[in-house]
């Protein structure tokens, strides 16, 4: 678990867009996540998670909707500013069941649960370009 603070974060519903930055490091990245217990109407500010707060929260890579396997090197790219949305070269280090995986990957220094929309049928070791959301998973108490 890794830690992070809020650089910007926008609304709509239950659904929450974020730019958040790792603590002692550079990188800012884009995720999603939901506030189950908090329904926002457009324009209304978050009494829960705001911006310059400080996230203790795991990171995963869902909604796979394409993969393939591949030679290239851990990359990551989220290309549309604003959007959760991700293209990333992982390698396998667990498989968990036909639909989810462990993999290291250029975002996380540790391993990073990735979940697919469909069975797959990858190897450990093997790596692979996946199309999906990068989401934040609150910690639960």
């Amino acid at each position: 678990m890794k830690k992070y603070i809020i650089n910007e974060i926008h609304s709509d519903g239950y659904e929450r867009f974020a730019v958040i930055e790792e603590i002692e490091k550079n990188a800012k990245i884009n995720v999603h996540f939901l506030e189950y217990d908090e329904y926002l109407e457009n324009g209304e500010e978050s009494r829960k998670k705001k911006t310059g707060d400080i996230l203790e929260e795991d990171i995963s890579i869902e909604l796979v909707t394409f993969s393939r396997k591949t030679d290239d090197g851990l990359s990551h790219h989220q290309n549309i500013q604003g959007s959760p949305s991700i293209k990333a070269v992982i390698e396998i280090t667990q498989i968990i069941d036909a639909y989810s995986i462990y993999a290291v990957s250029s975002i996380l220094d540790n391993n990073i649960l990735i979940e697919f929309e469909s069975a797959v049928n990858y190897k450990v070791g093997e790596r692979i370009l996946v199309v999906g959301s990068l989401e934040l998973n609150e910690m639960k108490d």
